[in-house]
C-alpha cells in the first residue's frame, strides 16, 4: 500500500490519528509529520516513520511529502495565517505527485450563518484552494469537540449550575477519539472521494440537554442559565483567562446560539461501523465521570 501521511504529529487529532491508523495497515505505511521531530519518538517506537515538516516551510513540505500518497492535513491553529499555511501543504503536495489530500474543516449549516473569528474565513477559503488544486480531495466538516465543552462551560459544570453564551441553540459533538478512528477510515477506505463529510454523533442537544445529562450522570442538579457575549467574557476575564480567549469562545457560543451547528450525519457511525457515543457518554469523557 502506498504510505499515508498524517501532519500534526504531536497535536491531539494528528496523533490520534496516527495510532488508529496503525490498527488499519501497517506502520511501515504510515508517516508522521511534525515540526518538533524529537516530541514524535513515541510514534518512532510504533514502527511509524516520522519526518520534519512545518507548514510556514514550503520546501521542508516538499521534502516530507516524498513518496506520499494521501496526507491527513490538520488546519492551523486559529489567529494564524492558516490560509498561507495551508495553500503551502497543498502546492507543495502537487508538487510532490500527492494523489489526495484529507482536510479537517469545521462544521457549518452555510457559510454565511455566525462564521467563527480567526477559522471559518480561512477554511471556506482552503476548501476551495483543494477543490481547484486538480488533487483529490475529502473535506472533513468535525462538529464541536467533546473534549473541549469543559472550556465553554466550566470545568466545575458536572457540579454546579453553569451559564453560557449559547441561548437555546442546538449543535452536535464528537470526542477526538471517535473523530480520529473515522478519519483513519477515511484514509484507508474508498468512497469518499471529492467529497464533503460531516462528522458528529448523528443528533443535537441544547445546553439544556446538557445540563439535564450532567444531573442524570451525577444525582445532583443541574441548570443552565444562557447569558450574552459580554458577560460571558467578563466572568472569564475575572478567573484570569486572556480577553482574547474568552472572546473567542463567546464566537462559539454565539455560533451555536444563532443554529450554525444544527445539523446531524450519520456518516461517522458509518466509519466506525457502531453508534457514536451519546449524550452522556460524551460528558462522560469530557469531564472525567
Amino acid at each position: 500500500m502506498a504510505k499515508i501521511l498524517v501532519t500534526g504529529a504531536t497535536g491531539r487529532l494528528g496523533n490520534a490519528v496516527l495510532r488508529s491508523l496503525v490498527q488499519k495497515i501497517p506502520a511501515s505505511d504510515v508517516v508522521a509529520m511534525a515540526r518538533d521531530v524529537e516530541k514524535a519518538e513515541p510514534l518512532a517506537a510504533l514502527g511509524i516513520e516520522v519526518r520534519y515538516g512545518d507548514y510556514t516551510d514550503y520546501d521542508s513540505l516538499v521534502a516530507a511529502f516524498e513518496g506520499i500518497e494521501k496526507i491527513y492535513l490538520v488546519s492551523a491553529v486559529a489567529f494564524s495565517d492558516r490560509l498561507a499555511q495551508h495553500k503551502n501543504v497543498i502546492v507543495a503536495a502537487g508538487r510532490a505527485g500527492v494523489r489526495h489530500v484529507v482536510y479537517t474543516s469545521i462544521q457549518r449549516v452555510n457559510d454565511e450563518l455566525a462564521p467563527i473569528e480567526g477559522v471559518t474565513e480561512s477554511d471556506i477559503a482552503t476548501e476551495r484552494l483543494l477543490k481547484k488544486s486538480g488533487l483529490t480531495y475529502t473535506i472533513i466538516q468535525h462538529p464541536l469537540y467533546a473534549d473541549d465543552l469543559p472550556f465553554l462551560i466550566g470545568t466545575n459544570a458536572a457540579k454546579e449550575d453553569f451559564s453560557a453564551p449559547a441561548g437555546q441553540g442546538r449543535a452536535s459533538f464528537a470526542t477526538f477519539a471517535e473523530l480520529a478512528e473515522a478519519g483513519a477510515a477515511l484514509l484507508t477506505e474508498t468512497g469518499y472521494e471529492n467529497s464533503t463529510c460531516l462528522l458528529n454523533a448523528g443528533q443535537t442537544w441544547s445546553f439544556q440537554d446538557i445540563a439535564d445529562g450532567l444531573a442524570r450522570l451525577t444525582g445532583k442538579p443541574v441548570d443552565y442559565q444562557p447569558i450574552s457575549a459580554q458577560a460571558f467574557i467578563a466572568a472569564r476575564e475575572a478567573d484570569g483567562w486572556p480577553t482574547s480567549l474568552a472572546k473567542f469562545l463567546s464566537g462559539w457560543g454565539n455560533a451555536i446560539d444563532k443554529g450554525a451547528f444544527d445539523q446531524s450525519s450519520r456518516t461517522l457511525e458509518k466509519l466506525l461501523g457502531r453508534k457514536p457515543k451519546d449524550l452522556e457518554g460524551i460528558l462522560r469523557v469530557a469531564f472525567a465521570l
